[in-house]
């Protein structure tokens, strides 16, 4: 399991790296050959020592200059490594940040695809904190010290013990059993430091997502005069983050002290071996001194090679987190072979179908049960009323037709077939779709509108804020409709917010219209602007309105009355209006509440 575990590590970091894998292959060269010139300073060093300083066959003046032109290839290499080094990690950050930049773009392009039960259930500050947060920083931070430290260590660690052999078997041996300790410590902290790691990105999951609703909700947390009980709650969440914290960064601490001790032993018992050879086994200062250098070579790539492994855990850690996402699937799959919308809808009229039917749908959210064996038909370019109580299923019709949701048994047809047959990308194209809450981006009012075409051109924008009455209040705006607006439209009032959103539906030529409670929260002025808007786009569109307000629907030609996930009544708003039943009942609430 642990090497199943390693290898899917490996491999999902293999698969965001493969499109740099030349900059990665020459950056390891050029640390292999970093590496070469770090294992052979200490051999040129026991040459300036042994050929040169303490050479008692050669004569001062000569001891001097054999000692300077060992010391000036010594120069020459290290001047060496640091060229091979700057280019080796010029490639390491080419490679590195492409890595960044592929999962990142794939994980953003994949929560792109999920359903809404997905968004149910995860919060946008969790996901950003996925993107932006600790788990892209762990990552960054394990492959920028394995991808910089690793090759060229290799080498010079292959090199450095090979070196250390040729002077002294004893003196290795004393080493090499420090290193076995060391690695024996490091096994064990790998294991502890990953579950600290795992348990710390979990609250750094549940905190994130927690200030993210609390800074959405600042409206609601002001208006209830609860800031005392959220900065509580909000202090649970960062004291525990603080805990954990520190929990994990002390530990890393200890676990990394613990070989370093262990490593510092090791030395005192080269120093204390090796005066025992040069005393009475015959070994030369420059072997002892090179012999030194190579070791703390080797204890100092060991020291980052232990500091790596615990840099993994996070990684790893932070990887299952990533990738726990990028294997979810969505409820609402794309087929392969697609029909065309515009073909099917042509067909469809002359056959005389219905532009939407429900047939027999089974829907609910969860363990909420909204639709059982639902059935509905929508014909074309007709206009239809959605009434009901809160819950009684007006505005899931809306949902299932976009496909936000996919229904449990039973289908939706559009056109006369499913609209599971159709791409996501033209059944949701062909829908425009004003929400109660629009959500306005933060640019600018033109950019709003135009998100939903980029590449209309100004005539139809103009024709589509006209419909929707955009002038009528754009102009009286400080820069027209270049100004910006602000977080969520901050700046403008819900009816205007209510108008860019129809314009923004108009722009995007679609065959349908959705009004999901569109003037529910607005005052009796704003509601006339979107009301007119409304009643000239039901002239050219099949529209759906999901009706808060009775007086919204008083123009449409069907109104479905909802009640418990059923259709109870349905006619005209005349009709029902004079008939008694569950459309009366509220009509006559209505004109008490007046």
């Amino acid at each position: 399991m642990k090497k199943d575990n390693k290898k899917g590590f490996w491999k999902t970091i293999w698969n965001f790296t493969s499109s740099y894998k030349k900059n990665l292959i020459t950056a390891m060269v050029f640390s292999m050959l970093t590496g070469i010139a770090i294992a052979f300073q200490p051999i040129i060093i026991k040459h300036i020592i042994d050929n040169g300083i303490t050479n008692t066959a050669l004569s001062d003046i000569d001891r001097i200059k054999t000692a300077a032109f060992f010391c000036g290839i010594y120069v020459l290499v290290h001047a060496s490594r640091m060229f091979t080094w700057a280019a080796g990690y010029k490639n390491v950050l080419e490679g590195l940040e492409g890595f960044l930049f592929k999962v990142r773009s794939e994980f953003f392009e994949h929560i792109q695809t999920l359903c809404m039960r997905f968004y149910d259930n995860t919060s946008s500050g969790e996901l950003f904190n996925y993107i932006m947060g600790s788990p892209m920083a762990n990552l960054k931070e394990f492959l920028r010290q394995f991808a910089l430290n690793i090759p060229y260590q290799s080498i010079a660690l292959v090199i450095s013990i090979c070196a250390m052999l040729s002077y002294d078997w004893l003196l290795t041996i004393v080493m090499v059993t420090a290193l076995l300790v060391c690695l024996a410590f490091n096994m064990h902290s790998r294991k502890k430091v990953r579950r600290l790691s795992g348990e710390l990105l979990k609250s750094e999951s549940e905190a994130s997502k927690y200030i993210n609703d609390m800074i959405h909700g600042s409206n609601a947390i002001k208006m209830y005069a609860i800031e005392g009980e959220i900065h509580d709650n909000f202090e649970g969440y960062i004291r525990e983050l603080k805990n954990k914290g520190v929990k994990l960064s002390f530990t890393q601490w200890l676990e990394q002290a613990k070989p370093e001790f262990t490593q510092q032993v090791g030395i005192a018992a080269v120093y204390l071996v090796g005066a025992f050879s040069c005393i009475y086994r015959g070994l030369s200062i420059g072997e002892l001194t090179a012999f030194i250098s190579s070791m703390n070579i080797i204890m100092t790539t060991l020291t980052s090679w232990f500091n790596i492994n615990l840099l993994k855990s996070n990684a790893e850690a932070s990887l299952d987190r990533i990738t726990s996402v990028l294997k979810t699937e969505t409820s609402t799959p794309e087929t392969r072979l697609y029909h065309s919308l515009e073909v099917e809808e042509r067909s469809a009229k002359e056959k005389g179908l219905p532009c939407i039917e429900f047939k027999d749908v089974t829907f609910g959210y969860d363990s909420r049960k909204i639709f059982d064996h639902f059935n509905c038909k929508m014909e074309y370019n007709k206009s239809f009323g959605l009434v009901g109580s809160s819950g009684s299923g007006k505005s899931t019709v809306t949902k299932l037709i976009m496909r936000l949701y996919d229904v449990e048994s039973g289908e939706i047809l559009m056109h006369g077939y499913n609209i599971k047959k159709y791409s996501l990308h033209d059944l949701r194209k062909s829908i425009g779709i004003v929400p109660q809450e629009p959500f306005i981006f933060q640019m600018s009012i033109l950019d709003n509108i135009r998100i939903a075409c980029p590449k209309a051109p100004m005539n139809e924008i103009m024709d589509a804020m006209e419909t929707a009455r955009v002038h009528e209040f754009v102009n009286d705006l400080p820069n027209g409709w270049n100004t910006i607006v602000g977080d969520g439209g901050f700046g403008l009032s819900g009816g205007q917010k209510q108008r860019i959103a129809i314009a923004r539906a108009i722009l995007g030529k679609p065959d349908m219209l959705i009004f999901d409670e569109a003037t529910s929260a607005l005052d009796n002025v704003s509601e006339k602007h979107i009301q007119n808007a409304i009643d000239e786009l039901m002239q050219t569109h099949t529209v759906i309105i999901v009706a808060h307000r009775l007086t919204t629907i008083k123009n449409v030609d069907k109104i479905f009355v909802f009640d418990k996930g059923k259709i109870i009544q349905s006619g005209s708003f005349d009709e029902l209006s004079s008939q008694e039943g569950m459309f009366k009942e509220m009509l006559d609430i209505a004109n008490e509440e007046e």
